[in-house]
């Protein structure tokens, strides 16, 4: 696995600044949008790149697991141990906030696909934002704390 792990680094590092990037558009930019041009202008923007990003946020989303589960293996497992250093509790902390917005994603894609309203729709991208931000910091500090 060590091998990997720099292909793992490029491609989790690629694929989150993809997925917090569009994230960040949407809560951030396209609420300006909203209050600048009306909701019916920021409507069709937004609709015109989420059509492009339901394609390709699930597709990053679960190289971002993959990959980030490849990385982790070299620093939690049973030889090393799990929650035993200071840089493993912050990796075992980002998992689980990564295991949320994985969650509130499937929650959100069963939504559509069974055609039912989606209980969180309001409320998903502004809590993936804030807990990809908590991953990023995890991530940092599991390295320099």
């Amino acid at each position: 696995m060590a091998a990997l792990y720099p292909y793992f680094l490029i491609v989790h590092l690629i694929c989150a600044i993809i997925f917090l990037g569009f994230i960040f558009t949407d809560v951030v930019l396209f609420s300006a949008v909203r209050k600048k041009l009306g909701d019916e202008m920021a409507d069709k923007m937004f609709g015109a790149i989420s059509s492009r990003g339901i394609k390709i946020m699930p597709l990053c989303l679960l190289l971002l697991v993959i990959t980030g589960g490849g990385m982790l293996s070299i620093y939690v497992n049973s030889s090393v141990g799990y929650f035993e250093t200071s840089q493993q509790q912050f990796l075992m902390f980002k998992v689980l906030l990564a295991l949320l917005i994985v969650a509130m994603v499937i929650t959100s894609l069963s939504c559509k696909f069974l055609g039912k309203r989606n209980p969180i729709g309001k409320i998903i991208h502004p809590v993936a934002l804030i807990l990809g931000f908590g991953i990023v910091l995890c991530a940092k500090l599991a390295f320099y704390w």
